[in-house]
């Protein structure tokens, strides 16, 4: 099937996200605005214009009712998905590099980034809470070692971070004192992407040191690896098959000294149990920064640094592939 090519951001790509449904499209970039796009064609419904610096993340309520943003303005946006817009700012002391929303869409878990005397931090703000959506106040706030990307691995319960020395820490949010309850090693370079299975039990980690990492989601057992000859700097897990699909490719730095092929653009699906590549699909011409499987587990969307959102639907022959052994 040909891909959809998507434009609507003139800088790097830095996260592509879908609803529930999957017939909304979120995708962020080194821009100041977040794009919301109708994944059936292709075409685009509007844009959340607010912030004044790059956009880090997003991330979207399981209602499709609220959007999240974290930006290089120090702050974390709240938007309303219907009408664009925005709800609530929270201000942050540094750069806000990662965002969560929570299962039942009322928590949201931002980290922030290293600047000076201002140490790493993880926040927990209740969006029910008005003065936590001020910057005063919070659920839980821990001062981290290093930069993380978070997500919330169980329900309203647990964040999970990976940070760039490589390690994954659960934090459980009913322990009361914040402190984490689990870590484990799982990468000799930094962690860029953490995903979740469909039904909460597994995580992927994605991470420079040209690995994704399967864990056991509960346990943060390390499962399978999946290799890549490439930084892969995006991992997602099907919802319907026993895939895996990485993106990654050569860093943006050195991509003017390599030749376009050896790059490794391509996203590759792998076999979630075997850790065996079976396919791989081309289409930019940079490497992807973030990468989603549609719940329909027929569609795969790609965000990278080129500026383009490719919606790549899969052959129905696909649907019907069993894998040999």
């Amino acid at each position: 099937m040909r891909p959809l090519s998507l434009k609507g951001h003139d800088r790097a790509l830095t996260r592509v996200r879908l609803n529930r449904e999957g017939d909304l499209l979120f995708s962020s970039s080194k821009g100041k605005s977040v794009c919301v796009w109708f994944t059936e064609n292709g075409e685009r419904l509007g844009t959340y214009d607010g912030h004044n610096g790059a956009i880090w993340d997003v991330d979207v309520s399981w209602d499709s009712g609220h959007l999240v943003s974290s930006a290089a303005d120090n702050t974390m946006k709240v938007w309303d998905v219907e009408t664009g817009r925005s709800l609530f700012t929270v201000p942050c002391k540094t750069v806000c590099r990662s965002v969560a929303l929570s299962f039942s869409g009322n928590l949201i878990a931002l980290t922030t980034t290293k600047i000076a005397m201002e140490k790493e931090t993880l926040r927990v703000v209740d969006m029910r809470d008005r003065e936590q959506m001020v910057g005063q106040g919070h659920v839980m706030h821990q001062t981290l070692d290093s930069q993380s990307t978070c997500i919330f691995s169980h329900l309203d319960d647990r964040v999970l971070l990976g940070d760039m020395m490589g390690k994954l820490t659960d934090f459980d949010m009913r322990a009361g004192n914040g402190d984490a309850v689990n870590f484990q090693q799982a990468h000799g370079y930094g962690i860029l992407d953490l995903q979740l299975s469909k039904d909460q039990a597994f995580v992927i980690s994605a991470s420079s040191d040209k690995t994704a990492k399967l864990h056991d989601a509960s346990t943060l057992n390390h499962l399978k690896t999946y290799k890549s000859g490439r930084p892969v700097n995006s991992a997602a897990i099907s919802p319907t098959h026993d895939h895996i699909v990485l993106g990654g490719g050569e860093e943006a730095i050195h991509v003017t000294q390599t030749a376009g092929s050896s790059g490794q653009f391509e996203a590759k699906l792998y076999h979630l149990v075997f850790e065996e590549e079976f396919a791989r699909f081309k289409g930019h011409f940079g490497p992807i920064n973030s990468i989603a499987f549609h719940p329909n587990g027929n569609t795969i969307v790609s965000g990278g640094e080129d500026g383009y959102i490719r919606i790549q639907e899969l052959d129905p022959e696909y649907a019907e592939y069993e894998y040999e052994y």
